[in-house]
């Protein structure tokens, strides 16, 4: 009996260290330092862009795809459902750079939307054959983000990836491997867009 409850404690913990680290809320959070150092005169509109086109639409859109039976689940843990989610997220965050391209966005919040589309085309080819963990891609693209911007002092926060690798591992909504590549590839990916991006195309 103690090891069922300790089970059903750890199942506890881990589906709330999945909603407190899923994707939506962490670009959310992710966009607000970047906003606070380098937003200027236009803080507050840069912040409903992002947290609106990058959090608040896309969840609502993953509430919509549960109620019409899209996505049997709200991670959509079935790889074969994951295609539109994928795609309306993105087309979400392409609605949200054009916005901010239209307000003369500063470089580095700029380049952390755009980055999540590209990241977001990767994932989504990757998923039609393999199930890449986006928990794993969801800490690690901001985490390179707020390291490359605002500095190695933020390297700690590497971290947070072992609690989230945890949970899905305790929920077996992922294998090691997959937390692996998702957090490898968003990782590299997110470093090397934010060099490019801030160096050629959106300048800080």
């Amino acid at each position: 009996m103690l090891q069922g409850v300790i089970k059903l404690d750890k199942e506890r913990l881990a589906t709330r260290i999945s909603i407190i680290f899923n994707a939506p809320l962490m670009m959310l959070v992710t966009f607000i330092p970047l906003i606070i150092t380098y937003g200027q005169g236009n803080k507050w509109t840069l912040f409903f862009i992002t947290s609106f086109f990058g959090c608040f639409l896309p969840m609502l859109s993953v509430f919509a795809f549960l109620k019409f039976g899209v996505i049997s689940d709200f991670y959509a843990s079935n790889k074969d459902e994951r295609f539109l989610p994928f795609m309306t997220t993105i087309g979400s965050y392409l609605i949200g750079l054009a916005l901010l391209i239209s307000v003369n966005s500063p470089g580095p919040v700029t380049a952390l939307m755009a980055s999540y589309i590209v990241n977001g085309l990767v994932m989504v080819f990757i998923t039609l054959k393999w199930k890449i963990s986006i928990h794993a891609s969801g800490i690690a693209s901001p985490i390179m983000a707020l390291i490359f911007f605002l500095g190695s002092s933020l390297i700690p926060l590497v971290i947070l990836f072992l609690p989230v690798a945890w949970a899905r591992l305790e929920l077996k909504a992922h294998s090691k491997w997959q937390l692996t590549m998702g957090a490898v590839v968003s990782g590299i990916l997110t470093w090397i867009q934010m060099g490019l991006y801030t160096n050629y195309i959106f300048l800080m």
